[in-house]
């Protein structure tokens, strides 16, 4: 396994993202279970050690994950051949699930905040439309998940197919920033929110690499940027999102901070970008890099020649 991870194409930066997750998790954890969390503001109550290893973790993964790609920005490739993915499909349904888990829990409080103000001149109608395209869009990357299932088990097409599609996570996690910036408390002191912050950073920009590599738009500066990108965004999705689920699993829920619900769509999503890494970014063959040179060369050529006729 540790030989499979290694050779694939972002080889390094696969066991950095498993030795940070092995040390992460049980710290949050902790964190949750000593109390050093407030439930109700999200604040921390102490100045326990823990706090700064696991933000000393979280720093050095990012950066790790960062240089690993532009280190290896040549030599990596992305895969467009159509072949059967169980791992990719299995993860792409976990996504789709999540997701669909999300919208139906959303509705409760997008019928409250429409009734809110049906009955009122509040200034709330931003943050309404805001919940509803977010609720719209979990609903349209839900589908593009299934779709992207589906494709993988039967491995007949790579996902290129679906490039639009391929966009609704993108807008989905924009969406889900915005409403977050929209809240009135400090960034910095509510460790909840400031590592949703992160993780939706680079969720939008994993997904923005995602879909101009299935577009073949620009693909070619987007590669690199598939790993690099969504290895901080699994990290930090299964940080937000694991210790949550266990705490819901185990009864102590009320640990949770308030406005940081237990969403299931990170976790699937978490575990969906990790198969993309591991089975979609490769290692580009000596054959690929001669022709991308060639390629390189023949437009050179024509551009001196364009120069000279000018």
């Amino acid at each position: 396994m540790k030989d499979k991870l290694l050779n694939s194409g972002f080889g390094i930066g696969n066991i950095v993202f498993i030795a940070a997750i092995i040390v992460a998790l049980p710290l949050r954890i902790y964190q949750y279970v000593a109390g050093i969390l407030e439930p109700g503001t999200g604040f921390y109550l102490t100045n326990d050690w823990s706090i700064y290893v696991l933000y000393a973790v979280i720093i050095c993964t990012i950066i790790a994950s960062v240089t690993i790609g532009l280190t290896k920005k040549k030599s990596l490739d992305f895969s467009y051949k159509a072949e059967k993915s169980p791992l990719l499909g299995a993860f792409a349904a976990l996504s789709a699930a999540g997701l669909i888990i999300d919208v139906i829990s959303s509705l409760p409080a997008l019928n409250s905040a429409n009734g809110f103000i049906a009955n009122s001149s509040s200034s709330g109608l931003p943050s309404y439309y805001i919940l509803l395209a977010q609720v719209a869009f979990a609903f349209i990357s839900a589908m593009f998940f299934v779709i992207l299932a589906i494709t993988s088990f039967a491995g007949k097409t790579s996902g290129a197919d679906y490039r639009i599609l391929s966009l609704a996570p993108v807008f989905w996690s924009i969406l889900r920033m915005v409403s977050r910036f929209m809240r009135t408390i400090s960034y910095v002191r509510v460790s909840e929110l400031l590592f949703e912050m992160v993780m939706l950073m680079f969720m939008i920009m994993f997904f923005m690499a995602f879909a101009q590599c299935n577009a073949k738009v620009n693909e070619a500066e987007c590669k690199w940027k598939v790993a690099a990108y969504g290895i901080p965004a699994a990290f930090m999705a299964l940080l937000c999102s694991a210790p949550r689920i266990i705490l819901l699993i185990t009864g102590s829920a009320d640990l949770i901070y308030s406005q940081s619900s237990v969403e299931f769509a990170d976790f699937g999503i978490a575990l969906f970008i990790i198969a993309v890494v591991l089975t979609k970014v490769i290692t580009k063959s000596e054959e690929t890099e001669v022709e991308e040179i060639a390629e390189e060369t023949q437009k050179v050529s024509e551009e001196t020649t364009v120069s000279i006729e000018e």
